[in-house]
């Protein structure tokens, strides 16, 4: 039996919030009605979205001795995800970032990336590897971390027959530009990925179309066995290599920020795909993570497993 369900590459950050009432133009000033201090990060997002569902969940990356890191691992307690393989850098600042979200959830966000910045391929080979091989599934990203992170990672993974899922939150074009890696190393990264999950700029690019119903299903000649798009209020449209499904979304409330609920869309789908579900109830399922994170402030006000079957009954 693998020691953890879900281990996970990626951005862990503390979110420090202003809320406004409107965002404000280029060169436009507002005023801050309330702020937040919530953990974030892309990977810490789904982490806790996957636990709080019931799944072994755990991180691998690089923390300073700060207080956004006591915060960090304080949150990470509070739903049992493991930071066993969260290194701690004496000297140095853990990830943070700035978010401006106004009164219609819209938002602006800043990153720093801070220590993580220092996490390497070599460190995944050296210091991680037989936790990605103990593990059931494998989440990498496209966000913070250079693509030979996350390569050196899915291959381990691939190599032990664990399931790859990526997200890839960076449109294709601006991969060189972000300093991210290169466009063949974004290519190899799509070939060891199980379980593909783009935004929608980046999905568009790589199916060279704005038709998902129509041409979706080109995102799995990348070599993934289910692939997905968040459409927004729209739902997504999920896919494998038999049946696809255009699944509405699910009304969980009032919309007060929308940030992390992708990251909660990516934990429900994972979470389906382990339980056996069928394609259009796994793409239900995601959609309700999605969407009751989107009812509060901040990154993770995801739901536990009943929160989320109570929602869909």
């Amino acid at each position: 039996m693998a020691e953890m369900d879900v281990v996970a590459l990626g951005a862990m950050a503390v979110d420090y919030y202003a809320v406004v009432p409107k965002l404000p133009e280029e060169d436009g000033k507002t005023t801050a009605t309330e702020y937040k201090i919530m953990p974030g990060g892309v990977a810490g997002n789904v982490l806790t979205q996957t636990a709080r569902l019931g799944l072994r969940s755990g991180w691998m990356g690089k923390l300073g001795n700060d207080s956004s890191g006591d915060i960090l691992r304080a949150e990470f307690d509070k739903d049992g995800v493991d930071y066993s393989h969260g290194e701690i850098i004496p000297g140095k600042n853990s990830m943070f970032t700035w978010i401006t979200v106004d009164e219609d959830g819209s938002r602006t966000i800043v990153m720093f990336p801070n220590v993580l910045a220092e996490f390497t391929a070599a460190d995944v080979v050296q210091k991680h590897a037989d936790y990605i091989r103990n593990s059931r599934v494998l989440q990498a990203e496209a966000c913070m971390l250079p693509l030979s992170v996350m390569i050196a990672g899915l291959r381990i993974a691939k190599d032990a027959g664990v399931m790859t899922v990526f997200d890839l939150d960076v449109a294709p074009s601006e991969i060189e530009r972000s300093n991210l890696g290169t466009k063949e190393e974004l290519n190899e990264v799509l070939s060891l990925t199980d379980v593909l999950i783009p935004c929608k700029r980046a999905a568009q690019e790589l199916i060279g179309s704005p038709d998902f119903e129509k041409d979706g299903h080109k995102l799995l000649g990348y070599g993934a066995r289910y692939a997905a798009v968040t459409l927004g209020s729209k739902g997504c449209i999920v896919m494998d290599n038999s049946k696809q499904f255009v699944v509405p979304c699910v009304d969980a409330g009032k919309v007060i920020d929308t940030t992390g609920a992708g990251d909660a869309f990516h934990g429900g789908m994972i979470y389906g795909i382990l339980s056996g579900m069928p394609l259009e109830m796994i793409g239900r399922f995601a959609n309700a993570c999605g969407g009751m994170n989107c009812t509060k402030i901040g990154a993770r006000s995801m739901g536990t497993l009943d929160e989320i079957n109570a929602l869909l009954d």
